[in-house]
């Protein structure tokens, strides 16, 4: 007669089995039913009738068994582009880097390397936030158009530059904002030039020269503060912007009489 322990042990035993039938030696189940050999061809049509989840075993897999085959960067492409219709940019960044990196001549270059500017695109926050993502997707998409500056999706980069250049300039004024309140007039003045300086073409640049000018002021640098707003005047600012230029200059000419 089996005792409790006894029978809860081959309870135990049986679910081991079963589970080792189900995988085989890490591998999916899918795998399994095909004796083991992952198939390109089979990930490849998983992919076209966009069912993510099971391209992603199947490619995987491929790329895990047959790293160096012609097959190998179709694989790996897929598997990313599989990863970012999920929404997993950390994975799909992966493969697209891999790819670049071991098929450094694969025809899939151009668009795994715009992917890559894609994936960090996606994970980049807003202005007020950590801009590292931000930063790396402006480097990469700024590498994607110097090779490839006539590829189909070299429009689409251009104007993603846009924006997020536009948004490191944010960061950087309210960067100068804050030390501005804070009275800490080096750190201002530094934030506000280089917005100035980095982001010449951006909307910040405008009303950075105004707080800019505010912090010489309080720097005792008065006849520069008058340059800085003076140029704003003459600018392509808009209307708000240069009322209020023109309002901090007709207080510093007032004072200075």
């Amino acid at each position: 007669m089996t005792s409790g322990f006894g029978r809860r042990a081959l309870l135990a035993a049986a679910l081991v089995t079963l589970a080792a039938m189900g995988t085989g030696c890490g591998g999916t189940l899918k795998e399994n039913e095909v004796g083991g050999v992952a198939s390109y061809e089979r990930g490849k049509q998983e992919f076209d009738h966009e069912n993510w989840a099971d391209a992603i075993a199947d490619l995987k897999a491929y790329v895990e068994q047959f790293p160096g085959t012609e097959k190998t960067d179709d694989a790996l492409f897929y598997l990313g582009e599989s990863y970012y219709h999920i929404k997993d940019y950390v994975l799909a960044s992966g493969q697209y880097d891999r790819l670049i990196r071991d098929f450094p001549t694969t025809p899939y270059h151009p668009d795994a390397l715009y992917m890559l500017a894609r994936c960090d695109d996606f994970q980049s926050r807003p202005a007020p936030l950590d801009q590292t993502e931000t930063t790396r997707a402006i480097s990469r998409y700024r590498d994607f158009l110097s090779l490839y500056p006539e590829h189909p999706r070299a429009q689409d980069a251009r104007a993603r530059l846009t924006v997020l250049t536009d948004r490191q300039a944010e960061k950087a004024f309210r960067n100068g904002r804050l030390y501005l309140r804070l009275k800490h007039w080096d750190a201002a003045s530094h934030y506000f030039s280089q917005v100035i300086s980095d982001y010449p073409e951006s909307r910040w640049a405008y009303d950075a020269r105004v707080l800019l000018a505010d912090v010489l002021v309080r720097m005792g640098r008065s006849e520069e503060a008058a340059d800085t707003l003076r140029v704003v005047l003459n600018s392509a600012a808009s209307s708000g912007t240069k009322r209020e230029a023109s309002k901090r200059l007709k207080h510093i000419e007032r004072s200075s009489d």
